[in-house]
């Protein structure tokens, strides 16, 4: 009873993802995935039955699976921390199940009395290829743990560099998903007994239910942010965020203007140290993102990444990120945070912002959670939001729900 259960929580799982509208790549790796699980949960649960001639021909066909589960948790990672390798070489990962597959193809296709004699002699002809590729299959779920692992640990150094927020970029969904993984191997490794092993594969299939539907835009929609947000109620306000022309020269704040000098630290150095961006490229790429940041407000984006920024103004991430870094003195998390806070604080003052919560000004800002907002408005000013509304003297502070 305990795998049925199983095997329909797997079933439903797999028709929310197909069923999610806006899927991305990430949520149709973990669908097929899903569907990888309960194919093989299934042919176990056909090995419940007494194997006779008529169901004989279900043996066999279960041993290219586990060859699939290592390469859909890595591929699952690489894509939601935007690691994923070519198309090309994305399918490279599936070459060892295809091996098998081939290796196994005489068995799969022979009669059924040459395999009732296979089963009832427990391998006959094959226990050398059974052996070997039960040893690779260990090997495998060690090698794509220990890299996704490796991928998860390289992002999470990455997301100050590359993201503008780190809320929706939950590492411990994906940290537990990958532990739960090395639970299943592990049992496989050492326990070796199925009744072990499917049990912890059900137990995993849980553990993606629970937690995936916790989490937002695993198995639900993303939130909308404007849909929070005062913008589309309030055409006064938005006036104030109105694109400038292009002919137009725009007013610099003093924050982008003063220009910080190239960090002198030997760190500094030494990361940048074999770049080949030059000090004219340089200056041409922060006047770009002064102008950008100034005339479109593109902070705030709340999903702005480094690689979106980057496509703006044509030119190549690692280079926006040495301007960033060397230019403004911050990586490019705490630039466009700190740009998020300086707008929050010239919102709050205009005359009729205190008919908006504060939260509805921080998602203008580009802000996507109170918790982020806090956060950040804490790390860059030094005391909370509710500390500097409450400081404000010239101007009464919006309404705001409770800290």
């Amino acid at each position: 009873m305990f795998y049925f259960f199983g095997a329909g929580v797997n079933l439903f799982l797999f028709f929310l993802l197909i069923s999610k509208k806006n899927k991305s790549l990430a949520d149709k790796i973990l669908a097929a995935w899903l569907f990888v699980i309960l194919c093989h949960l299934a042919l176990y649960l056909f090995s419940f039955q007494p194997v006779t001639i008529n169901n004989i021909h279900q043996i066999g066909l279960s041993i290219p699976f586990p060859f699939l589960h290592g390469p859909f948790l890595y591929l699952y990672t690489a894509a939601l921390t935007n690691q994923l390798p070519g198309k090309k070489w994305r399918w490279m990962h599936f070459l060892p199940a295809l091996l098998i597959i081939l290796i196994f193809l005489p068995l799969l296709f022979s009669s059924a009395a040459f395999k009732m004699e296979v089963f009832n002699s427990k391998g006959k002809d094959y226990v050398l290829l059974l052996n070997i590729a039960g040893w690779l299959m260990k090997l495998s779920g060690i090698v794509y743990v220990s890299w996704s692992f490796a991928l998860l640990r390289k992002h999470k150094k990455n997301i100050g560099e590359l993201f503008s927020y780190d809320e929706m970029i939950n590492l411990n969904w994906l940290r537990y998903l990958i532990y739960a993984m090395l639970a299943v191997w592990v049992i496989i490794i050492f326990i070796q007994k199925d009744a072990f092993i499917f049990g912890a594969v059900v137990v995993c299939v849980f553990f993606i239910g629970f937690f995936g539907i916790k989490q937002v835009g695993i198995f639900g929609q993303k939130e909308e942010w404007l849909t929070r947000s005062r913008k589309a109620t309030d055409p006064a306000l938005l006036q104030d965020h109105t694109v400038l022309k292009e002919k137009e020269e725009p007013a610099i704040p003093a924050l982008l203007a003063e220009t910080d000098p190239v960090m002198e630290t030997g760190s500094s150095k030494l990361k940048y140290s074999n770049s080949g961006l030059s000090e004219k490229l340089a200056a041409e790429i922060h006047e770009g993102l002064i102008r950008l940041m100034t005339r479109e407000k593109t902070f705030t984006e709340p999903a702005l990444s480094l690689t979106m920024l980057a496509a703006k103004l044509n030119a190549h991430p690692n280079y926006l990120s040495q301007v960033i870094n060397e230019k403004e003195g911050k990586s490019f998390f705490d630039y466009i945070n700190t740009l998020r806070v300086d707008e929050f604080k010239r919102l709050v003052v205009l005359p009729g912002s205190s008919q908006f919560t504060m939260m509805s000004l921080a998602y203008d800002c580009g802000f996507n959670s109170k918790s982020s907002f806090n956060k950040n408005f804490k790390k860059i000013t030094g005391i909370s939001p509710s500390v500097y509304l409450a400081g404000i003297t010239d101007a009464p502070p919006p309404a705001h729900t409770p800290q």
